[in-house]
């Protein structure tokens, strides 16, 4: 009985233990679906929310990178329209406008658009008028059109170049407007404007297509001007009452209208919501340079819903499995993680203390002037070179102001222009400064520095460097005091090589004066020594003959013998006669001075050819009445040209040819002889050619010789007729 009861005791023991334990078990059993439940829960809402942040995140990045590529493409084209605007063609038809200029400007135009494989580009005058267009032949053509109204144009008009997203008010096409002042490079006054037009469908095709999500380019007042929905463009995200409305139509910027309203609105939440209360994630960025404008991403709650809750469904089992598992895994791992970034972080703080160091000890020993200031200007730290150059101490250089250490002139610079500069960009290069030592002598230095910033982006203190420059300083002064000297004797040398210069020119002019009255005497000698053996000489040879032809008839009656002697004295008597005829002409033709220069030449050929056995051809035009010392020095080379080719080149023709042409006379011989070497032939000086050569200078004109072996001779004498 007893151990019946000590049997159900201990059974009873055994159930109330595993009762305790079953409810144990139930309790951490709810506990776990509880947990897991709560966890699924939490989970599904964490991962619901980071969702919905990463897809904003990731939106607001492809805005930000879409932001990027539509800045850069809108900006695209201000360089070359600013180039557009510098060619001298464009100048030239807005100071004259006519059909040659305007011709010149259209070709520039057509280059430039199809170069740029822009939309359009075109010329503007003061009033707005479009003087010139790459699209001048189309249909829809902005030549003669007034665009004065376009913000763009009055901006360009008054100096400031612009930039305008708009639709054509002609062509109906959207596109970038970009404009540009045409300036006189003489008087720098604004002649016109010059404007590129570029097309915004690249940017809608290739930017905006790629997404799944609505992304809209709007103004200011909402107007929707690029979108990947095509229903949407030209369509107001907002809605504007009468009086933005009015303002809209009055800009013209986006054609007469109307604008419907897409329907769009933001609740309560921020979020916004269309006419059929579908929410969209609203996310929005500006557009650098263009402002106001923005880029907007709408992407719809329920599809963003659905994409979060599917991989959840698909995931959420054994995530809830894995952390009831992983759990203690999670904490020891974490514990083990814990201890290695502790020992790993305090490894990285010695480290850095190393790297401290030695960056210290590099800032202190390194040869060069390094200096740092706080955002007042005062010294905080500056290397032993700079103290040791300075001629300071250390403690009496930290905390003092930089421009205590400034010569006056290099204080006022720093103060006016370098402090403001840097502070605001955080950068310069190159400063020229005078620093001024302990001992009051002044060293020149060119300082760099760059400012350190805080993790709010605010300059904090600088890091400088100064390099010495006092040397050089000094060297390019003596250079320029030596080029100063330099340019001074060479400036007195070319005066006494000008006068010089003078003294030989009238040198020259006095020799040719005298050479042309030696000529001159010549000819006049010449000419009276002619006219004395045609008149006097001629005459008493002719009465001779008379007399001796007399004799031959009287005597030939009386004295056969004496009559031939007689007959040979009066042949001899007629030799004497043509000879005496000869040399006068030789001496100076009198056909010259009666008949002139053509007639002379004519004469002179028709004489050499009776005398010789070579073809003289004369060739003349009509020539002009010319003076006698002119007229005379292109008879006598002609003489010495014809005489030459006879006596040295064995010719069977000589061609003389006398002609004008638009500057003055032209003299030419030529023959078909044996030819010479004009640049080598010794017997080149003895032809007679530098008396051609002199006589030509003489009536200021020119002597050119032309000649080959086996292929004749031309000289060619060009003389310029004054009036």
């Amino acid at each position: 009985m007893v151990c019946v009861n000590l049997l159900i005791k201990f059974s009873h023991t055994g159930i109330v233990i595993f009762m305790r334990l079953r409810i144990i078990i139930l309790i951490l059993a709810l506990f776990v679906i509880l947990s897991a439940s709560t966890g699924g829960f939490l989970y599904y809402y964490s991962f619901r929310k980071v969702a919905f942040q990463k897809t904003e995140a990731n939106a607001r990045s492809r805005l930000e990178l879409l932001t990027d590529q539509l800045s850069s493409y809108l900006s695209e084209y201000i360089r070359p329209v600013k180039t557009l605007s510098m060619i001298k063609e464009l100048q030239t038809v807005l100071n004259d406008t006519n059909l040659d200029t305007i011709y010149a400007a259209n070709r520039i135009l057509d280059k430039f658009t199809t170069s740029l494989e822009i939309q359009v580009s075109y010329l503007m005058d003061k009033n707005g008028i479009t003087l010139c267009s790459s699209n001048r032949n189309a249909h829809d053509s902005f030549v003669g059109h007034d665009f004065s109204f376009r913000p763009y144009y009055k901006k360009a008009i008054n100096g400031i170049p612009s930039t305008l997203l708009a639709l054509g008010t002609t062509s109906q096409k959207r596109g970038v407007y970009y404009s540009h002042p045409v300036v006189d490079e003489n008087t720098r006054d604004i002649l016109g404007v010059a404007v590129i037009k570029a097309s915004v469908e690249f940017v809608e095709t290739k930017l905006f297509s790629t997404s799944d999500d609505i992304l809209l380019f709007v103004d200011p007042q909402g107007v929707i001007f690029i979108s990947n929905k095509e229903e949407l463009r030209f369509k107001l995200l907002w809605k504007l009452n009468e009086e933005k409305i009015s303002v809209l139509e009055n800009s013209r910027q986006f054609g007469n209208g109307p604008w419907a309203w897409t329907g769009f609105s933001k609740n309560q939440s921020q979020d916004v919501v269309n006419k059929s209360n579908v929410r969209y994630l609203f996310t929005s960025l500006n557009v650098p340079h263009y402002p106001d404008w923005a880029i907007i991403n709408l992407r719809n709650y329920k599809q963003m819903e659905s994409q979060v809750l599917k991989p959840f469904v698909r995931v959420i089992g054994p995530v809830i499995f894995s952390v009831l598992i992983l759990t203690g895994i999670l904490v020891f791992t974490l514990y083990q993680l814990g201890i290695h970034e502790i020992t790993k972080r305090r490894k990285v703080e010695k480290e850095l203390r190393l790297s401290e160091e030695r960056y210290r000890h590099i800032y202190h020993k390194t040869p060069v002037m390094l200096h740092s200031i706080d955002i007042e200007g005062r010294i905080i730290r500056v290397s032993d070179h700079w103290v040791e150059v300075m001629g300071y101490k250390r403690e009496e250089v930290i905390g003092k102001l930089l421009i205590h250490f400034f010569s006056p002139e290099s204080k006022k610079y720093a103060l006016d222009v370098i402090f403001p500069r840097f502070f605001s960009t955080g950068f310069c290069k190159d400063v020229p400064y005078t620093y001024v030592k302990k001992n009051n002598e002044t060293l020149d230095i060119l300082l760099s520095c760059y400012g350190v910033r805080d993790e709010n982006g605010d300059i904090v203190r600088s890091l400088a460097v100064s390099v010495d420059v006092t040397e050089k300083n000094r060297t390019q002064r003596d250079l320029q005091v030596a080029k100063e000297k330099l340019s001074q004797y060479s400036y007195d040398l070319e005066q006494q090589v000008t006068k010089r210069t003078l003294q030989l020119e009238k040198t020259r002019d006095n020799l040719k004066s005298l050479s042309k009255n030696i000529i001159a005497s010549q000819e006049r000698e010449k000419a009276t020594v002619a006219r004395e053996l045609h008149d006097h000489l001629g005459q008493v040879l002719t009465a001779l003959r008379i007399d001796a032809v007399w004799v031959e008839k009287y005597v030939t009656h009386i004295d056969e013998i004496a009559g031939k002697r007689t007959g040979k004295m009066c042949s001899l008597i007629d030799d004497t006669i043509n000879d005496v005829r000869d040399m006068a002409y030789r001496l100076r033709p009198r056909v010259l001075d009666d008949l002139g220069l053509a007639d002379a030449l004519e004469s002179l050929l028709s004489d050499f050819e009776k005398r010789s056995n070579v073809s003289c051809v004369f060739k003349s035009g009509r020539i002009p009445k010319i003076e006698d010392t002119l007229s005379t020095a292109l008879y006598r080379i002609g003489q010495e040209a014809v005489t030459n080719a006879l006596r040295h080149s064995n010719a069977t023709t000589v061609t003389v040819e006398l002609t004008t042409d638009e500057d003055g006379i032209v003299l030419m011989i030529q023959d078909n002889g044996c030819g010479f070497d004009v640049r080598n032939d010794k017997g080149f000086n003895g032809f007679g050619l530098e008396g051609m050569i002199e006589r030509a200078n003489l009536v200021d004109g020119k002597l050119t010789i032309s000649s080959r072996l086996s292929e004749g001779t031309t000289i060619r004498c060009k003389v310029k007729l004054k009036g």
